[in-house]
């Protein structure tokens, strides 16, 4: 993971088809290769309710296959990735999660199989960002920002609240304040910087809404 509000969202419970390794959520073009069907259902449940977030929250819904795979390791020291314009992602094991989650992190005080689920969404949110216009080279910013605001979505009224608390952000937060810089630097801080923003907006899902149409650009070009 390079790692109000819309009301409440129930965790679905999606039903699942399974041949050996490999599954496909029912209801979604999402596919899933994992040794565990826990980890499968997992896998399914988190692609439920990000996708009921989406219709929600003015994200658009998964335009092209998407196939998420569990694997021993991931470049970068990252938990979990997607390959932009593959549809493929890329996601540790819980029990591989644990040993190199941040223990600091944005996220560190959800269980693990919460913060499984959580990055999951995350990862999806980034695959339906996919087939949002950037009018220049690189919109992570806005695609980042997107990500984490629906990560945080996905989380109990409980989780988020325990969220807001450990970020201790009580003042305004800038557009300024949402960089690149920050992203690279300090991705947990991003995490709760964008929440806190989108969060003193008058309209969050409008907002988001306003990102994914492309009017509003979190983004600049950079100049060498």
């Amino acid at each position: 993971m390079r790692q109000m509000l819309c009301g409440s969202v129930i965790l679905m419970s999606s039903t699942l088809t399974v041949s050996a390794e490999l599954a496909t959520c029912d209801g979604y073009d999402i596919t899933v290769s994992a040794n565990n069907p826990d980890v499968v259902t997992a896998i399914c449940d988190a692609a439920a309710q990000a996708q009921e977030i989406f219709k929600q929250c003015n994200v658009p819904s998964l335009s092209a296959p998407l196939h998420v795979d569990v694997v021993e390791d991931i470049r970068d020291g990252c938990v979990a990735m997607y390959h932009c314009g593959e549809g493929l992602v890329e996601v540790l094991s819980s029990d591989l999660m644990t040993q190199r989650r941040d223990i600091n992190g944005a996220f560190s005080f959800l269980t693990i199989d919460r913060y499984f689920h959580s990055v999951i969404v995350h990862e999806i949110t980034h695959a339906a960002f996919d087939a949002v216009h950037c009018p220049i080279d690189n919109c992570v910013v806005g695609s980042e920002y997107v990500a984490y605001a629906i990560q945080v979505m996905s989380l109990t009224a409980d989780e988020r609240q325990s969220f807001v608390d450990r970020a201790g952000l009580d003042r305004r937060v800038g557009r300024d304040e949402l960089s690149a810089l920050i992203l690279y630097i300090a991705p947990h801080l991003f995490a709760q910087k964008v929440w806190t923003h989108l969060s003193q907006r008058d309209d969050p899902c409008g907002y988001i809404g306003q990102i994914t149409e492309g009017r509003i650009l979190l983004d600049f070009e950079v100049f060498e």
